[in-house]
């Protein structure tokens, strides 16, 4: 018997690995009126034939990014799902890069095209009809880094049908405060004195504020760059131009946030934050304060690149608002095949799984947030492992009854 035990317990470890895969597709989108390329990470289990849906999370990248930016996220997902730390999940991450001026920032846009449809209609229209999805809003999720933070913020504050939560990464979160901080950057690279004029490609921080300028004041009748710039030609700031930028502000955009959508808010950003970020993500702070909204904020010593605890800690807490029917769920202890029964087979079927065979099919949700195949566990400890496989060996040779997960026991 113990040697039967020692075997089992070096077969199977307590901490298991996931390996997840990542499809690069594209599909047309009707808003925009072209096709639009996307990467889909699928969570190792993944089957389209299957029987298993699986909660969405939707990135955004940042300026000058794409669909193929953040690869490492991957590896990061990997990790944290193979430890469940994390439920398996799909993460969507759209192509958000559109000319003349890079991106869009994820708004409609006159110039751009409706980019902010594009995010919150096509897209999950898209992922929705063609992966193994749950799709509800309670399911979904959305977050972004730098530009992306920004985006995912303004989908989630003016959509919150659409999205349970939203997790901001180094994301310009008060864009008049970023205004105020670049703008002496702007002058410095168009000349420096008065008379001014501004040309796109006078240096990285003007190109940034023509591309928010195509996004928020748009001007298709005012070649060649046709947008109306937020600066004049003495440098002072332009009220009629600037007047365009309220509605897509974050603040003014929570302050339209109906008190009963409960939607879920987390950002986080850099301190030494080196593209002026961390400001613009104080005032929003302060802007919620004011106006009693719950959020999650999170400041480190740190500069604007993503950074894995920062992941880490944005995907936990979307990861615990879409999983947060904690509570009871109907299922049979150690029933990790969902054949209505515990016997052999689910033992069987566990020692398949933890060699790289299919992934228990039930899922049931409850809390604690890091545990989802609740069905498989039979030693009381909120987790699915070699040691259940241990547990439901020795009771099928008489040992104690299995115990199920005391923070999601069954329904009786």
């Amino acid at each position: 018997m113990k040697k039967i035990i020692i075997l089992i317990l070096a077969l199977f470890p307590i901490a298991a690995f996931s390996q997840g895969t990542v499809v690069d597709t594209s599909f047309f989108c009707d808003t925009l009126g072209f096709d639009r390329s996307v990467a889909v990470y699928l969570p190792e289990g993944y089957d389209p034939h299957g029987t298993v849906d699986y909660p969405v999370v939707y990135f955004l990248h940042g300026y000058s990014g794409n669909h193929l930016s953040y690869p490492e996220i991957y590896a990061w997902l990997n990790s944290m799902i193979g430890n469940y730390d994390i439920y398996p999940v799909i993460i969507v991450k759209p192509d958000g890069s559109i000319g003349p001026y890079v991106a869009a920032f994820y708004t409609n846009s006159e110039l751009y095209g409706n980019f902010e449809d594009y995010i919150v209609s096509d897209l999950v229209e898209f992922i929705d009809s063609s992966f193994r999805t749950i799709p509800e809003r309670n399911k979904r999720g959305i977050m972004g880094h730098s530009m992306g933070g920004y985006g995912c913020m303004k989908a989630a504050l003016k959509h919150p049908d659409i999205y349970r939560g939203v997790a901001s990464h180094s994301g310009v979160l008060d864009i008049f405060i970023l205004f105020s901080l670049i703008t002496p950057y702007i002058l410095a690279e168009n000349g420096g004195a008065p008379p001014y004029n501004y040309t796109y490609g006078a240096g990285s921080i003007t190109n940034i504020a023509f591309t928010l300028s195509g996004a928020f004041s748009p001007n298709m009748g005012n070649p060649p760059y046709y947008v109306d710039f937020p600066l004049d030609s003495q440098g002072n700031p332009v009220d009629t131009v600037l007047d365009r930028w309220i509605p897509h502000n974050p603040p003014n955009m929570a302050a339209q946030l109906p008190p009963e959508t409960h939607l879920a808010i987390y950002f986080d950003c850099g301190q030494q934050d080196e593209v002026f970020c961390y400001p613009p993500n104080l005032a929003f702070r302060d802007s919620l304060d004011l106006l009693s909204i719950d959020y999650l904020f999170r400041q480190f010593t740190g500069g604007h690149a993503l950074i894995y605890s920062s992941f880490y800690a944005s995907m936990t807490f979307l990861d615990s608002v879409m999983s947060s029917s904690a509570g009871s769920c109907d299922y049979v202890v150690g029933d990790a095949n969902n054949s209505g029964g515990y016997n052999g087979l689910d033992v069987t079927y566990g020692v398949a799984f933890f060699k790289g065979g299919p992934a228990p099919p039930y899922v049931c949700e409850c809390t604690p947030y890091n545990y989802w195949y609740v069905s498989g566990d039979v030693n009381g400890s909120c987790n699915y492992n070699g040691l259940d496989i241990t547990y439901g060996v020795a009771y099928f040779k008489g040992g104690p009854n299995p115990i199920p997960c005391p923070d999601c026991p069954p329904v009786e």
